[in-house]
């Protein structure tokens, strides 16, 4: 019933020229410059120990935006998220690390994308997410993608091996915000409002139990304009009735939109608080 998170491996087309910036702005650490001088040591005992500064200060602007609307665009049509949080680029090396927690009130998803070298010189680093009685184990590997319900306990593991920037666990992390519908096709936002207001009623009043989460569904609407297929995305439903989210999912599969001259492809997330 639940899909907590979502690995995506090869994600960006320019990973490579985001890892060299950040590896020739530190490719000398005895000449010191501007560049240089800029992490925050963040710690906070029994939480948090990283460095970190604001990810679209550091990049140049061109490289920084293609990535940032790329994430963006990516959230959109597979979340149904329309925005990020200003993302941070943090570094890990010799003790740095996350211990446990959850960050509910930042978004309905996290993600964390690495730049992490390919060939690690360092131990620990992964993310780790609990879900029930398992403790799922992420590593951070280069040009990856991970996406996941930060309302679940998660952090990072303790890093050892090295005290060089360059050699550390590297990441742009922040959360996916906004979630609303977005499609691909002929149908309005007038057309999408109404077939959603008409078939889901239940759900957006609240009478359905369907516990708390967001649930982030594809659904392939046909020129008449009937659902022909349904996808789940994403979802980190929790607390619900299981028979009631099937009732969802059949009120979701019957929904009826205006016609149109072609078909249209929509993500519909659904927030239940």
């Amino acid at each position: 019933m639940t899909k907590q998170f979502i690995v995506i491996d090869r994600f960006y087309g320019y990973a490579a020229q985001l890892r060299q910036t950040f590896a020739a702005r530190f490719a000398d650490p005895l000449t010191a410059h501007n560049g240089r001088f800029v992490w925050d040591y963040w710690h906070v005992p029994g939480e948090y120990t990283h460095l970190r500064t604001p990810a679209f200060a550091f990049f140049p602007p061109k490289m920084y935006q293609a990535f940032h609307r790329y994430l963006v665009e990516w959230g959109r049509v597979n979340l149904g998220c329309h925005d990020i949080s200003p993302p941070w680029l943090s570094c890990y090396v010799e003790g740095c690390r996350q211990n446990a927690h959850t960050d509910v009130p930042h978004g309905p998803l996290a993600f964390v994308y690495s730049l992490t070298p390919r060939q690690l010189s360092f131990t620990g680093g992964e993310t780790f997410i609990h879900q029930g009685s398992k403790k799922m184990l992420i590593p951070s590997r280069f040009n990856r993608l991970l996406v996941f319900n930060p309302a679940l306990r998660h952090g990072v593991k303790l890093v050892r091996g090295t005290h060089d920037p360059r050699l550390g666990r590297l990441v742009v992390h922040g959360w996916f915000v906004n979630p609303r519908p977005f499609w691909y096709g002929p149908l309005t936002a007038v057309q999408i409002s109404r077939g959603i207001e008409a078939g889901l009623s239940p759900a957006l009043k609240g009478e359905l139990k369907l516990g708390r989460g967001l649930l982030s569904l594809r659904l392939s609407v046909d020129r008449q304009g009937r659902v022909r297929a349904l996808k789940t995305l994403v979802n980190t439903l929790d607390g619900g009735s299981p028979g009631e989210y099937q009732i969802l999912l059949k009120l979701v599969r019957t929904l009826s939109f205006a016609s149109r001259r072609a078909g249209t492809t929509l993500t519909l997330p659904l927030q239940i608080n």
